[in-house]
């Protein structure tokens, strides 16, 4: 295809200068997890040789590599229990990620995702529950909202069934052959 820019230049004419040479590398994108939701970006992180007992809370995402005992109060933040973390208390965050173990209930407002690596035994309340192939849990999920919403109905009660109802049509026995 014709540009003008491939003319040669007519002579006694000023030749434009060169434009610069485009980078050979791009500048190093750092790496990071994918964060549910904004937040202010910054992120706490206990070091494997961490030990803290008590209630934890703040308003920045949390990594933990150590050992927690209690209380984790982060509801408007992500809680990453990492490979090497050991986690005994109840968590409540905006997302939970388990990679570590963690023994207790957690509740996340928008989802909980146990990794393969994972051993969890505690209950877990949230929309969205992701237990990926290896990873091992003993408790209860629950994905239920908190509250039902007004236009919703709630669902009829079942009935109970009766004992004393008599045989069910299903169970039927041969009759004896007299002989």
């Amino acid at each position: 295809m014709w540009k003008r820019d491939n003319e040669p230049a007519a002579p006694g004419s000023p030749t434009p200068p060169p434009a610069p040479p485009a980078r050979a590398e791009a500048e190093p994108v750092p790496a990071r997890h994918a964060p549910a939701a904004p937040s202010s970006g910054e992120r706490a992180v206990l070091s494997p040789s961490i030990v803290l007992r008590g209630e934890v809370s703040g308003d920045e995402d949390l990594v933990i590599e150590g050992r927690v005992e209690g209380k984790i109060m982060l509801r408007q933040n992500v809680v990453t229990v990492g490979a090497k973390g050991r986690v005994a208390a109840e968590i409540q965050a905006r997302a939970v990620l388990v990679d570590g173990e963690v023994e207790g209930n957690m509740s996340a407002e928008e989802q909980v995702v146990l990794r393969k690596t994972s051993r969890v035994r505690g209950d877990i309340v949230a929309p969205r529950v992701t237990i990926e192939d290896g990873a091992r849990f003993k408790g209860s999920i629950d994905m239920e909202p908190k509250q039902r919403s007004s236009s919703a109905p709630a669902p009829a009660p079942r009935p109970a069934v009766k004992e004393d109802a008599g045989p069910r049509p299903l169970e039927s026995k041969p009759a004896a052959q007299a002989g």
